[in-house]
């Protein structure tokens, strides 16, 4: 007996140990999944690609989200090609205010960890945004990567004045080690 509660504290400590995060969802589908599935669920959804602006390990597409037209870009990784980022760009003519979006973003996913206003970097070619909050959510127990999304306000984007980017932590890893590779 003694030896089957001691297997079976071993056996939780691993599962303990091992456990990881949640792969980041957007729409409700799993972004631990290549491009090219990835992009399939999408237009399942309506959303139409627009192979004037892809990209190799990037598919624009645009559609709808949250009830407003959208750009969307899906980027994967180079290598394993599993998708790591989701930007979605609203349009100029969009209902949403930065406040909106943020009060929405905040009631689903709780207080965002940053928040910064009236941000105005100018570097030699491109302003960058004027507001930006990041949420940051569960943690990759592995790899310590968290899964975030982040709201900005551009001030620079001539086609979309906000936009939100979702961030599956772990995929992202993989992407910054397979682009530091060479070095």
């Amino acid at each position: 007996m003694r030896k089957i509660v001691l297997a079976f504290l071993f056996c939780l400590a691993a599962l303990v140990g091992t456990a990881q995060t949640h792969p980041m969802r957007f729409m409700g589908i799993g972004m631990n999944s290549t491009l090219s599935t990835f992009v399939s669920k999408l237009k399942g959804k309506g959303f139409v690609e627009d192979p004037n602006h892809s990209k190799p390990n990037m598919v624009v597409l645009k559609g709808v989200f949250a009830g407003e037209r959208v750009k969307l870009e899906v980027k994967s990784a180079a290598k394993t090609h599993l998708v790591y980022s989701v930007n979605v760009y609203f349009n100029m003519s969009t209902q949403f205010t930065y406040p909106d979006l943020q009060s929405r973003i905040t009631s689903k996913y709780g207080e965002p960890v940053l928040e910064l206003n009236n941000v105005k970097e100018e570097p030699v070619f491109v302003k960058y945004t004027t507001d930006y909050t990041r949420w940051q959510l569960d943690t990759d127990t592995v790899t310590q990567a968290y899964n975030a999304i982040v709201l900005s306000k551009c001030s620079y984007h001539s086609t979309s004045p906000l936009t939100i980017t979702y961030l599956d932590g772990k995929n992202s890893k993989v992407e910054a080690l397979e682009v530091n590779s060479d070095f």
